[in-house]
C-alpha cells in the first residue's frame, strides 16, 4: 500500500494537487484548508459574512493574553477554559465585523503600501532598530496568524478605527452648550436626610427555635460542607540539589575563559561616514574630491555636514555612535572592521549609497579578575548543575510515579520523604494546598477514585510535587447544632430588613405630607464633589428634581451595611453667570463623540442581520 502511494505522488496530478495546497498555504494560511472540511455551522453570521471557528479560537487565546498581560506573571490560562471566554470572544468579533462592513459602507480604505508602511514602522517587529523580516513571522507564528491573516486584521483594525475617529474628530460643542455644561458643574444643592440603621431596626427582632428550625429544613443545601481531602505528597526541590553538585578548579578556568573569549566578540565601534545616496560617476568624483580634502587636513565633520546626504548624522560630523560591526551591511562593517582608529576608508558601495568611513573609536567590555570572579562562576556552574540533576530526577520521578501504586517506592528510589498535607478543599488550603494546581490535581478523578498517583505537578519555584489520597470526605449538610447562630443571624437580618423597610415606608409617606417628627441632618450649598457627606447620599441628591413650584421631593437611599436614609431635597443653586472654559468645551465634545458613535455603531448593530450557532 505504502508503495503505491510512493508511486503514484509521482505523478503528474499527484504534483499539480500538492502545488494547490502549497499555494493555498502560502495565500491564505492553514485555516484555509481547515474550513475546507466539516459540514458545521460557522459560529455566527453578519450580513451573510461568516465569523470562522478559526477566529473564534483566534479571539479565544487573545482574551486569555490580554488577561495574562493585565494580571501578570502570577495569572494562570488553565483556569479559564474556552468554552468560559467563547460567548465574549464570538460578541467580540460581532461587533468588530459590524464596525468592519460600516467603515466599509463609509468608503474607508487603507492602502497596501499603508498596511506595508504600518507593519515595518512597528517595534515589535523590529531588530536592533530596524524591521526584520524573520522576527515578524516569528511573533506571527507565536499567534497564530498567517502574513495574509495579519494584514487583514490590520486593515479591519485600522478601517474601524478611522470610522470612530471620524466621529471623535468632527464633534463640536456650541457656545450655548458649553455654558450650560459649566452651569451644571458650578450647580450646588441644598438637602436634608435622615438615617434609619438596620441594628435599630433589629432591636425589636425576636427569632424563635422554630423559625430557625423552619430554616434549617427548608435551606439544607445552603449549609452543606466543601469536599476535602487529606494526601500524601513527594517533593522534588531543585534547591536542594545544590548541596549535591561540585564544582573542580577546570570546570572554572573554562567558564571563565569563555567569558573572556565572548567579551572579545562584543566590541563595538564608533563610526561615523560621508554618505551620497546615487551611485553615480558624480558622486563617485565628489567623493574622491573629499578623499583629496581630508589628505589637505581638512577636518571629517566638517566634510559631513557639507557633502554628507545622511540627514540623521551629517550636523554631528556623520557620527553614528558606539554599535557592534553586525548592525551595518557586510560592506560597510568588512571596511569598518578593516580601518586602524582614526582612518577612513576608500570608498564602499552599499544600497545605501556611497561611503567614506572613519572609525572614531573601539570599545569592548572588560573582564574582572579570574579571583574576583570565581564565587559566582561557581555559584552560577552549581545552579546549571543542579538544573540538570532536577531534570533528571524529575523524569525519574514521572516514571516511578505512574508505574507505582503508592508513593513508597518513588520515594525509597529517589530518596525522598513521604509527606502528609493539611486537610484541604478544592479552594486550596494551608501548605502545599495553597497552590492551586496542587487542589485541581488532588481532586482529579484518577486521585480521588482510581487510587492513583497525580501526574507530576511542576511549581513556579523550582519544585515537584506528586501527591496520592488519604481520605476523601462528600460534601453532607452541616449539624442544626454548628449552623443555628449562622441562621439566627440571617433571620434577624431578614426581619429586620422587613421592619426596616415598613418604618421607611411609613417615614417617606409622613414627611410628604410633612408629618414627619424626626431630626434632620442639614447641608447647604453642597456641590457634586463636597466632602463630609455619604456618596451615596450626595450622588442620589444630584439625581433628583423638585417638586412641584420648586418644592421639596423625597426619595430612599441605600447605605452601607443594610442601613437606608429618607432623603430630602431642599433645594437647587444654580449659577446665572457660569464662565466657560477650554475644559468644558473638551468634556462636552467628549461626550458627544462618545454618544454619536456608540449610536452610529447601534445603527448597525440594528439593522445588522446576525446569526448565532
Amino acid at each position: 500500500m505504502l508503495q503505491a502511494i510512493r508511486d503514484g505522488s509521482k505523478g503528474i496530478v499527484a504534483k499539480i494537487i500538492v502545488g494547490l495546497i502549497i499555494l493555498t498555504f502560502a495565500l491564505f494560511g492553514i485555516e484555509s484548508i481547515v474550513a475546507l472540511g466539516g459540514g458545521e455551522p460557522a459560529p455566527a453570521e453578519v450580513n451573510g459574512e461568516e465569523i470562522s471557528e478559526f477566529n473564534v479560537s483566534q479571539m479565544i487565546q487573545l482574551q486569555k493574553r490580554r488577561l495574562q498581560s493585565q494580571f501578570g506573571k502570577d495569572f494562570d490560562p488553565s483556569i479559564l477554559s474556552d468554552k468560559m471566554l467563547r460567548k465574549s470572544a464570538v460578541e467580540s468579533l460581532i461587533g468588530e465585523v459590524v464596525l468592519k462592513q460600516a467603515a466599509r459602507e463609509g468608503g474607508v480604505y487603507f492602502s497596501d503600501k499603508a498596511i506595508d508602511k504600518l507593519i515595518v514602522e512597528s517595534p515589535e517587529f523590529q531588530v536592533n532598530g530596524r524591521f526584520d523580516r524573520d522576527q515578524y513571522d516569528l511573533i506571527l507564528r507565536s499567534a497564530g496568524f498567517t502574513r495574509a491573516t495579519h494584514r487583514e486584521l490590520l486593515r479591519s483594525n485600522l478601517s474601524s478605527q478611522q470610522a470612530q475617529s471620524a466621529w471623535q474628530l468632527t464633534s463640536f460643542a456650541t457656545t450655548t452648550e458649553e455654558q450650560r455644561s459649566s452651569q451644571l458643574a458650578s450647580q450646588t444643592r441644598d438637602f436634608s436626610y435622615i438615617e434609619y440603621t438596620l441594628a435599630a431596626a433589629q432591636e425589636d427582632v425576636v427569632v424563635s427555635l422554630q423559625d430557625k428550625e423552619d430554616y434549617y429544613a427548608a435551606n439544607g443545601s445552603r449549609f452543606m460542607t466543601q469536599e476535602s481531602v487529606i494526601v500524601d505528597y513527594l517533593e522534588l526541590k531543585r534547591s536542594e540539589l545544590l548541596a549535591l553538585v561540585e564544582v573542580d578548579e577546570d570546570e572554572l578556568q573554562a567558564r571563565y575563559d569563555i567569558i573572556a573569549a565572548e567579551s572579545a566578540t562584543k566590541r563595538e565601534f564608533r563610526a561615523a561616514h560621508i554618505l551620497l545616496l546615487d551611485d553615480s560617476d558624480e558622486a563617485r568624483s565628489t567623493l574622491h574630491e573629499v578623499q583629496e580634502k581630508l589628505k589637505g587636513g581638512a577636518a571629517f565633520a566638517s566634510l559631513a555636514e557639507t557633502y554628507s546626504e545622511d540627514d540623521t548624522s551629517k550636523f554631528s560630523g556623520g557620527d553614528l555612535g558606539f554599535s557592534s560591526a553586525d548592525v551595518y551591511e557586510n560592506e560597510f562593517s568588512d571596511a569598518l572592521m578593516g580601518l586602524e582608529t582614526g582612518q577612513v576608508s576608500n570608498i564602499v558601495q552599499t544600497r545605501d549609497g556611497l561611503h567614506l568611513i572613519k572609525l572614531l573609536d573601539i570599545r569592548q567590555p572588560e573582564v574582572a579578575a579570574f579571583a574576583d570572579l570565581q564565587d559566582s562562576l561557581r555559584q552560577e556552574i552549581k545552579r546549571e548543575k543542579s538544573q540538570v540533576l532536577y531534570v533528571e530526577r524529575l523524569e525519574s520521578l514521572n516514571d516511578e510515579a505512574f508505574s507505582a501504586g503508592n508513593l513508597q517506592a518513588p520515594a525509597a528510589a529517589l530518596n525522598l520523604k513521604v509527606q502528609t498535607s493539611a486537610e484541604f478543599t478544592r479552594q486550596g488550603g494551608a501548605g502545599i494546598a495553597q497552590h492551586a494546581h496542587i487542589a485541581t490535581a488532588a481532586f482529579s478523578e484518577n486521585v480521588l477514585f482510581d487510587d492513583a498517583n497525580s501526574e507530576v505537578i511542576e511549581l513556579a519555584d523550582g519544585r515537584a510535587v506528586v501527591l496520592h489520597l488519604v481520605t476523601f470526605k462528600e460534601s453532607v449538610v452541616k449539624p442544626f447544632a454548628v449552623v443555628a447562630a449562622q441562621i439566627e443571624a440571617q433571620l434577624r437580618t431578614e426581619k429586620g430588613m422587613a421592619a426596616l423597610s415598613v418604618q421607611l415606608d411609613s417615614a417617606l409617606a409622613a414627611a410628604k405630607q410633612d408629618e414627619l417628627q424626626a431630626s434632620w441632618s442639614s447641608f447647604k450649598d453642597k456641590s457634586r464633589d463636597a466632602k463630609g457627606v455619604s456618596a451615596p447620599i450626595i450622588a442620589k441628591a444630584f439625581t433628583m428634581a423638585l417638586g412641584s413650584q420648586d418644592s421639596a421631593s423625597f426619595e430612599l437611599v441605600n447605605l452601607s451595611g443594610g442601613n437606608q436614609a429618607l432623603l430630602r431635597l431642599d433645594s437647587i443653586n444654580r449659577s446665572l453667570a457660569a464662565d466657560a472654559d477650554d475644559s468644558d468645551e473638551q468634556k462636552v465634545e467628549r461626550g458627544k463623540s462618545y454618544n454619536e458613535f456608540k449610536a452610529y455603531n447601534q445603527h448597525f448593530l440594528d439593522k445588522a442581520s446576525i446569526e448565532r450557532n
